[in-house]
């Protein structure tokens, strides 16, 4: 009798322990493979670098945040009268791009003292206003007429720096102030120096360059030139 009851105790034991699975299972369900993974699972996963971060390849795709903001709150440097006028000539023509102007004024200078020097007239009437061009054919004029030549050689130009600039309505104009070491000597007939200098110096000056940003002539002209000395 006492191994019977102990049988009835495990068979007992046994459906006691098989109703709680049953209450368990109720309870908590089954996993159907749509749940969260366990805290475990997450914190291995290999970390991957966003997209920006990633190369230059990734980098061309993002889109700059405050891509038109204005970069005179920025530097300091652009809160100049001169920086907000060149700006304001930017808006107004986009063609313009105040970092290079000085060196294509450069371009300019010697250009004009090339053709003044030569008295190359058709040159001179692209490159500078009426009245300039008045001015320089006078002086043209009156060389030719003493049966004097000019001749100018510009060694090298030390600097070029956008020092002043305005804008009233379309009507723009940039002052570049150019230091030159140039050899610049007037001849007689006989060859003789009646003017200038056979020897290198150094030329500073003042050119001030307008242009009506309506207009379609690209060129800026030349409308007031004063020595730097």
């Amino acid at each position: 009798m006492g191994d019977g009851f102990q049988f009835l105790d495990i068979i007992l034991l046994v459906m006691i322990a098989a109703f709680i699975f049953l209450r368990l299972r109720n309870v908590l369900g089954r996993r159907t493979g749509h749940e969260q993974p366990p805290r475990e699972e997450v914190s291995q996963k290999t970390y991957e670098e966003p997209d920006s971060i990633r190369g230059d390849e990734a980098l061309e795709n993002v889109v700059p945040l405050k891509e038109g903001m204005d970069i005179e709150q920025q530097d300091p440097v652009h809160q100049t009268p001169v920086a907000r006028a060149l700006r304001e000539i930017h808006d107004l023509d986009r063609n313009f791009n105040p970092d290079t102007f000085a060196s294509q004024a450069e371009m300019a200078y010697e250009a004009i003292v090339e053709a003044f020097a030569k008295g190359d007239r058709r040159v001179l009437g692209d490159l500078l206003s009426e009245e300039v061009y008045n001015n320089f054919c006078s002086a043209i004029d009156a060389r030719e007429k003493a049966e004097e030549a000019m001749s100018t050689d510009i060694l090298s130009i030390e600097k070029s720096e956008v020092t002043a600039a305005e804008l009233n309505g379309s009507e723009a104009e940039i002052t570049v102030h150019f230091e030159t070491d140039m050899i610049s000597v007037t001849t007689n007939e006989e060859g003789v120096v009646v003017n200038g200098d056979p020897h290198p110096h150094m030329v500073k000056e003042y050119w001030t360059f307008a242009r009506d940003l309506k207009s379609r002539n690209p060129n800026w002209l030349l409308i007031t030139t004063r020595s730097a000395e």
